[in-house]
Parts: C-alpha cells; sequence; structure tokens
C-alpha cells in the first residue's frame, strides 16, 4: 500500500436509493390521509426531500454471508456506523465499514442496503462474500544486484478480525537461504494501521565484492500507520548477526569484524509518496527520512540517520525529468559495525560504477562507510518508430561518496587536515553519465545503459560500458 493508498468503498447508487425509498415510507406526508377528489382536480406538484439532512439512528446491523467475523470485531468495525445520527452520516460510515472489510480481506465483496429497523430505526445490511482463507504463491524479486525466487504461504483474517499470518522462503543468487514469518494484526478494524510481530533468518553470500558471508537473525514488532498524507513506521528489533566463511583473500578489516554482533535498536519512519508510480514514475514526488538508535538495550551503540527525496514532473506531453538526492549519516562510539554502514554504487545507485562499488576498500574487500551522499537526475524521452510507452529513452548523470567517520577516513590525521578532507568529500564526488533504456513493467523497473565514469577515487570500481539493472527503487 503506497503512503497515500486508501481503500475503496462501494457504490453509494444503491445506498441512496434505498435511503430515499425508507425516507419517503416514513415521511408525515405519506401516512396522511388523501381526499381523491381533491388530488384529481389539483395541479400535479413535485415535493423536494432532503434525506441527508434527516435524523436517524441505525438500531440494527444484519451480515449475509459473512461466516468469519468475531463479533467484538464487528462492534469495533460498526461503532461509528451506530453513532451517526443523520442519514448522510449512516451512509458514509456504511460505506466506510464495507470498505474495511474489503480491504482486510475478511470479504471478498460487500453490498450495502439500508432497511426499516425496529424501533423507528435503521437497519443497514451487508450482503458479503466470504474473502479468500488461504494463499500460496510463487515470484521473483529482483534488487541491490541480485534476483531471488520465492515462495509464500499465507492465511487471512487468522481468527477473525483481518489478521494476516505470512510464511516465506527465497532462494537467490547472492542470497543462499532466506526466512521471514510475521503476523500483522489490524489496530481497531482499520486496515491502515497494523502491528506486525516478525522473525527472520538470511544467509547471504556477499562476493564478489566481499569475501564473506552473513548470516541474520532477527525478531521485531512494529506499527504502521497509512494517513492521507504521511505514513509512520515505527519498528523495535534485535538482531544477531555473523559475519563468517571468510575467503583465503580476506582482508585484515574484513578479518577483524568477523564474528557474532548483537543489535537492539528502536527505528521510526516518516515518508510521502505521491507519485503515479513507485517504478517508472512520469510525476510526483517522494520524501523519506529514517532515524535508527541501537543499544537501548544492550548490544551495540550507535544513532543512525538516513534520507532520501526524489521528484518527478512532464516536460512538454512525452518527456519526464526526473531528479533524486540521498545521503545519511551513522555515529558511534569508537569504529562502526560493517553490517550497519552504508554502501554505493550500482545500476540502482549511482550508475556507472560496480555495485558498492564507490568508497572506502581494504584491498578487494568494499566496507562501506559511515556517511554518504548521492545525486542524479534523468530524463525519459519518447523513441522514435516505438509504439509502446512502456519502452523509453534514458538520459543520465549521477554523483555520490562515501567514506568512515574515523581514523582511517574523514577523522584521519593528514598534511591538509581534517577540513580539507570534509572539503574533499563534499567538493570531489564520483560521477558518470551515460545513457540507454528504461522499460516499465508492471511490478518491476528494467534498465539497460551505457556509462561513462568522469571522476572516480584510487578506491572506487568504475564500470564503463553496458549495466543492467532490475528493481523498484532507483536513484
Amino acid at each position: 500500500m503506497t503512503d497515500n493508498a486508501a481503500y475503496e468503498v462501494p457504490s453509494a447508487g444503491g445506498l441512496f436509493r434505498d435511503a430515499q425509498r425508507y425516507a419517503q415510507a416514513s415521511s408525515p406526508a405519506s401516512r396522511q390521509p388523501t381526499d381523491t377528489g381533491a388530488q384529481a382536480s389539483a395541479q400535479p406538484s413535485r415535493q423536494s426531500l432532503n434525506i441527508g439532512a434527516q435524523n436517524v439512528r441505525v438500531t440494527q446491523f444484519t451480515a449475509v454471508g459473512l461466516t468469519r467475523a468475531r463479533n467484538d470485531f464487528l462492534h469495533t468495525l460498526l461503532d461509528s456506523t451506530f453513532k451517526a445520527q443523520t442519514f448522510q452520516q449512516v451512509l458514509h460510515e456504511s460505506r466506510e465499514a464495507a470498505g474495511k472489510l474489503q480491504a482486510l480481506g475478511i470479504a471478498k465483496q460487500v453490498n450495502v442496503a439500508l432497511d426499516k429497523g425496529p424501533h423507528d430505526g435503521v437497519r443497514v445490511v451487508f450482503r458479503c462474500e466470504d474473502g479468500s482463507r488461504y494463499a500460496l504463491k510463487t515470484g521473483v524479486n529482483v534488487g541491490d544486484d541480485e534476483g531471488t525466487a520465492n515462495v509464500t504461504g499465507r492465511i487471512n483474517n487468522v481468527w477473525g478480525g483481518g489478521e494476516v499470518l505470512e510464511a516465506s522462503y527465497s532462494r537467490g543468487s547472492k542470497t543462499q537461504a532466506a526466512f521471514q514469518g510475521s503476523l500483522s494484526v489490524p489496530v481497531n478494524a482499520d486496515p491502515r494501521r497494523h502491528i506486525e510481530v516478525s522473525a527472520s533468518q538470511t544467509a547471504a553470500d556477499m562476493r564478489p565484492y566481499s569475501t564473506h558471508d552473513e548470516v541474520r537473525r532477527a525478531v521485531g514488532v512494529a506499527y504502521r500507520a497509512v494517513g492521507s498524507v504521511l505514513t509512520h513506521d515505527v519498528r523495535c528489533s534485535a538482531m544477531w548477526r555473523d559475519i563468517c566463511n571468510l575467503g583465503s583473500e580476506a582482508s585484515p578489516t574484513l578479518r577483524t569484524e568477523a564474528g557474532h554482533t548483537v543489535k537492539t535498536s528502536l527505528a521510526y519512519t516518516v515518508s510521502h509518496d505521491s507519485r503515479d508510480s513507485p517504478t517508472v514514475p512520469s510525476r510526483g514526488s517522494l520524501v523519506r527520512a529514517t532515524a535508527e538508535v541501537a543499544g537501548l538495550l544492550g548490544g551495540l551503540k550507535f544513532a543512525k540517520v538516513h534520507g532520501e527525496m526524489q521528484t518527478n514532473q512532464r516536460v512538454g506531453t512525452d518527456f519526464v525529468l526526473a531528479t533524486g538526492v540521498q545521503g545519511g549519516v551513522l555515529v558511534g562510539p569508537g569504529r562502526s559495525p560493517l553490517s550497519d554502514r552504508f554502501f554505493v554504487g550500482g545500476q540502482t545507485s549511482v550508475r556507472g560504477f560496480e555495485f558498492r562499488g564507490i568508497g572506502p576498500r581494504d584491498h578487494n574487500d568494499s566496507i562501506g562507510g559511515d556517511v554518504f551522499y548521492a545525486a542524479g537526475v534523468s530524463l525519459l524521452t519518447p523513441l522514435p518508430y516505438v509504439q509502446t510507452p512502456a519502452l523509453r529513452g534514458h538520459l543520465w548523470a549521477n554523483a555520490g561518496q562515501l567514506a568512515l567517520l574515523d581514523d582511517r577516513g574523514l577523522m584521519r590525521k593528514t598534511q591538509r587536515g581534517v577540513r580539507d578532507e570534509v572539503r574533499r568529500f563534499f567538493m570531489c564526488p564520483s560521477v558518470a553519465v551515460g545513457v540507454g533504456l528504461v522499460y516499465h513493467h508492471s511490478m518491476v523497473r528494467v534498465e539497460l545503459s551505457c556509462g561513462l565514469p568522469l571522476v572516480a577515487a584510487l578506491n572506487d570500481r568504475p564500470k564503463p560500458g553496458l549495466q543492467f539493472g532490475m528493481g523498484v527503487q532507483f536513484l
């Protein structure tokens, strides 16, 4: 669900017709005795009836065909409906409740009707078709210079309140094996707010950019709220990492980092996404910021902030100009852990360089950095003799820099001094330009680029020529 996503609500046409029939049947004029002779001689007249402003109250609710919903869940779902005081409020709240049932997967389809209820009230009727209880799917994910195949099993509406229990297993070109299980529970019957409990284990081969494997085991609980403007995500997690299976050519830095580390952290993410597509947008913007504090319950101690911004706008009728900026910083006592550092470079990051090909290295191992920035500008163009808008031309320029905040990076003592190192960090980024093709698939963005690195540091790994990338998020 995107940041501005909203669940669909049923059409109001049938509801208004039901309400009008009820209002007309309940109006005093419909129960007055009439003089047939006077009616015959009278001129035809049209009576206006404002049903929306009439005071009513819901006295009964009936759900037909809904077999897997708890009573307490329905009470929470319909609380606003029973508190409605006018026809207009009843119509609105009934449609909202029906939309939530569908968004939570409890019902596939909900038809809403209003009828005469007991005690001169209104009866709300939901005619439903139960949603699918079980789902099993396979798929392929791409991104971060890797493709993975996965199988996912899902149980919807576990206890009759919109809960979702999900488990997935995946393997890929670098991911040796990954398992994740989660239980998601809606808050106050609202599909836009969830509490999720999860556990995962991932074993990944970090070669060829670093000669080691890494195993991560994590448990966590998160709260996510999707609003009309902003999306908020608060996550508390505990993670056990193991850097293992070092190669014979592993660098001294990597050998020092090898072994077990434990991290407990609290992270908060806020984002706004108004783009018309998450992969190849033609208009709209994305703003996202994440702050993480580790060491609250022991283990590693550090603070980490990461942000990104992207804008997209049409130029003329067929061109799209996109700009993107990213940046982050990680600070803490002593040297930062390898597993939490930033990495820059690759087709989905700064194009024209190898994956994780920008920034500090020790021999052949990419060791990441504590502070980074990256910026890019792209122009999507139409192609001659190509009818489909899914395939576009692509002109781009990318720049970025990555460094450590210790005596191996910006804080090292040199003749130039720390101030000059910081100035060079911001004024001398690695830069590449290029042209290529972009294909807009319904679920993924596919790029084929020909890049030319213009500026590269001594430790960088430029990659001139063709580069192929698939993913969802690009610079």
